[in-house]
């Protein structure tokens, strides 16, 4: 009840923002404003919500099935990143110069180009100078950034939190109205429980407004094997059944709930510890995890936590090599249901073979 008061408050300033924004978008629209567009297939994948919808594991799912045949660019903003300007990511690099999202693809996927400017007309002139400048260009992040033209625009949002019941900041969750949803290509709705129908699919079509079905899609979340962050050769499972063993899920993602929820079907006593997205661990959050780590009977726990969060904690100075031994993750994946995968990537296929 306190929060529906205070979002009331705070609905003027939505009036507001959402005005702004709309105006800004017009001023797009009718070319007021310069929107540029390359010789070169560029993708985007974006949201109108604010916090985790699912971008990078879709980002992820495109790169897999371009980079056998095609040179691919990763282009983010770099969210949490202590550096400035345009930086082409080499093996140096960690998530503090490019950030945790970008350095978790970097990891994953050796043979892409991965970059990280704010302006993203700067990044895409830097990619397009280098030696071996890439074939196609995947934008994270990037649908609010309208003086960028994208061919082809993805947008992801979070099935357990329906545009159609939400507002602009600051009263809501949207970074700019429903409408804006006009200028995807592609809609993709994520962390849609495995068993959707097609009657709740068709009923989410319409509450979007979307007309053609063919460019809607629905996936899930499906989370793989835990990973070890120091490589051992004990798998989680006999890790965790040791005797007095206990868990401790870790987050600092946008929407960590349904992690936390993931994190119960292990059945043994279990402790979550939040954060805020993208956060920079500090002294005072390695003492947190040392206390749950430990716990009231000093016995050892496995800590468990998310992909992008591993990112950043292999390289946060501070913890001990025993809690570092002792810290897994879960790699996530989507899965398209309805056997849609074929139909996305044929959407992807053409639009690049057409550019």
């Amino acid at each position: 009840m306190q929060k529906n008061w205070f979002r009331l408050l705070l609905y003027p300033f939505t009036l507001i923002f959402a005005t702004i924004v709309m105006v800004r978008n017009q001023l797009f629209d009718w070319g007021v404003l310069e929107s540029t567009r390359y010789n070169l297939p560029i993708i985007s994948v974006g949201n109108l919500t604010v916090g985790g919808t699912g971008k990078t594991p879709l980002t992820e799912l495109i790169i897999r099935h371009l980079e056998k045949h095609k040179l691919i660019a990763l282009l983010s903003r770099g969210y949490g990143r202590k550096t400035k300007g345009v930086i082409i990511a080499s093996s140096s690099d960690d998530y503090n110069n490019i950030g945790d999202e970008p350095m978790q693809i970097k990891t994953k996927f050796k043979n892409i180009i991965v970059a990280v400017a704010e302006k993203r007309r700067d990044g895409i002139e830097s990619l397009l100078k280098l030696t071996h400048s890439p074939q196609v260009i995947l934008l994270d992040d990037a649908f609010q950034h309208r003086y960028l033209n994208p061919g082809l625009s993805i947008v992801v949002m979070d099935y357990y939190r329906p545009i159609w019941k939400d507002f602009c900041l600051p009263a809501g969750n949207l970074r700019e109205p429903k409408k804006g949803l006009n200028r995807a290509n592609l809609v993709v709705v994520n962390k849609c429980p495995s068993d959707l129908s097609k009657l709740g699919a068709l009923h989410i079509q319409k509450k979007l407004r979307i007309s053609n079905p063919e460019i809607l899609f629905f996936t899930t979340i499906h989370y793989g094997e835990p990973v070890p962050l120091i490589p051992q050769t004990t798998s989680f499972l006999n890790h965790l059944n040791e005797t007095g063993k206990t868990l401790v899920a870790m987050a600092g993602i946008g929407n960590p709930q349904p992690f936390f929820n993931m994190a119960k079907k292990f059945n043994v006593p279990l402790t979550t510890l939040k954060f805020p997205d993208h956060h920079d661990f500090t002294s005072s959050d390695i003492r947190k995890m040392e206390a749950l780590y430990y716990g009231e009977k000093k016995t050892e726990s496995i800590m468990l936590t998310t992909e992008k969060d591993a990112i950043r904690l292999y390289s946060t100075s501070g913890l001990s090599d025993q809690i570092l031994q002792n810290i897994w993750y879960i790699p996530i994946e989507l899965q398209f249901l309805f056997d849609a995968q074929s139909r996305f990537e044929k959407n992807i296929d053409s639009y690049v073979a057409e550019n």
